[in-house]
Parts: C-alpha cells; sequence; structure tokens
C-alpha cells in the first residue's frame, strides 16, 4: 500500500522537544529524515491536546518528557511512494530543512498556505484509492476534503478570502441583516468525480476545482458564526 487507509489515527501521540508554543488544534507534518533520498513528508494531522508530561520514552531513569496526542489525517509510506520527497520540498519551500531536525520546529508563517496548499492539489484530486486516496471508506469518498476545510479556516487566510470572495458559498445559520463576525468554510462532499489538479496549479484554478466539485457532487458551504469574534 502507498498510504495507510481506513480511518484518521485518533490514539497517536509524540514527544515535543519544542513545545512552548504548541497549542490544541495546531496542525504538524512529520518529517521522516535520516534515510538519503527517502526523506520527505511522512504524514500530517492535528494535535488534540496540549502539552502534557509523561515518563520519558528513551530512558526508565524516571525522568519525564512532553508529550501531544495527535490525529494523523495521512500517513505515507515513503519506502514505497516518491510524493512529497525532500528534494522536491526543498526547491519549493527552502525555508524549511527537510532533512534534518527535531520534534516542535516551527515553521515559518509566510510557508504555512503555500504548504497545505501543495499538500492538497497533490492528495484531493481522485485516482484509483491505491494511488491517491488516503484513509478512505470506500472507493467513492474522500475524507481529505473534510481535513482540508478545517486547515482553509485555520491556517489559509488568502486562499479563504478567495473562497468568500467568489460569491459561490452557500450560507447556512444566517438571517439578513444579521452581523457576520466570521465566515467558516465547510466542505460537504458525496461522491467526487475524478477532476485534473496538479500541484503547479494556482490558487484561483484550485477555488474553480473545488466549485467543480461541488457541481457535480458536492457543495461549499458558508457557516456564519454570529454575534461573537472567532479565534482560530
Amino acid at each position: 500500500m502507498n498510504f495507510l487507509k481506513n480511518k484518521p489515527i485518533d490514539d497517536f501521540n509524540w514527544s515535543i522537544y519544542d513545545f512552548e508554543n504548541l497549542e490544541i488544534g495546531d496542525m504538524f507534518i512529520l518529517a521522516q529524515v535520516g534515510t538519503g533520498d527517502e526523506d520527505g513528508i511522512a504524514g500530517f494531522g492535528i494535535f488534540n491536546t496540549e502539552p502534557y508530561t509523561a515518563p520519558n520514552w528513551k530512558s526508565k531513569d524516571g525522568t519525564n518528557r512532553f508529550y501531544a496526542d495527535m490525529s494523523v489525517h495521512c500517513l505515507i509510506d515513503r519506502r514505497k511512494n516518491p510524493l512529497f520527497c525532500a528534494k522536491d520540498l526543498e526547491e519549493k519551500f527552502p525555508d524549511v530543512n527537510w532533512h534534518t531536525g527535531h520534534a516542535g520546529v516551527l515553521i515559518p508563517d509566510e510557508t504555512v498556505e503555500p504548504l497545505i496548499l501543495y499538500l492538497m492539489k497533490n492528495l484531493l484530486p481522485l485516482s484509483k484509492s491505491e494511488e491517491k486516496v488516503v484513509f478512505t471508506k470506500d472507493r467513492n469518498s474522500n475524507p481529505l476534503a473534510k481535513f482540508f476545510a478545517l486547515y482553509i479556516n485555520g491556517l489559509c487566510p488568502a486562499f479563504k478570502k478567495k473562497i468568500i470572495e467568489s460569491n459561490k458559498l452557500e450560507y447556512e445559520n444566517f438571517t439578513e441583516g444579521e452581523t457576520v463576525d466570521e465566515t467558516l468554510i465547510e466542505i460537504s462532499t458525496a461522491k467526487f468525480n475524478k477532476v485534473g489538479l496538479s500541484k503547479e496549479s494556482s490558487d484561483d484554478d484550485f477555488v474553480k476545482f473545488l466549485f467543480r466539485l461541488c457541481k457535480n457532487a458536492a457543495r461549499i458551504v458558508g457557516v456564519c458564526v454570529l454575534g461573537k469574534s472567532f479565534v482560530f
């Protein structure tokens, strides 16, 4: 298998060296390093907890380490799949060291949004489930779309603005005349038809891609949050 599938992994944790800036809901990227040509992204997902202490996994000396629980949305077997290899990532995102590091290294703010879009442009287009679809329960659905909405709202402000400005959202929980403090993008998916997209596609092409999916078998919903500020 190129990808581990069936469902996200929620009973998973990791020891975090640089834990001070970690907050619940932060996205993580697992990077495989020290393996030469096999270095690259091995997975990604969301932290489910704040950092907490637990016995040191490396020794039995009574010391503790900081850990955080994780929900893994995607895992890639780097021995079998060249997707997101370090060589390509270095060219696209040179401000991240893709060959060395330790748990908890922060990705620069200016890199976060283009990196997420790069990941999704490679993973959202459907092909045969053995090739592209991650954590799918059947051959006709792609749960990554749900996670992508989470990433849009929290980490992709420029891309989110493009979707809102497209004026194609169906708004829920909204009454005309009410003040909208925040628009949450939700991607509601049924069956995805195969639609071509590449890692070189522009953000505008990506917006068109999402709405083509909506036209075929899905919809993008703008859920308006009223009367309060919403912190991502």
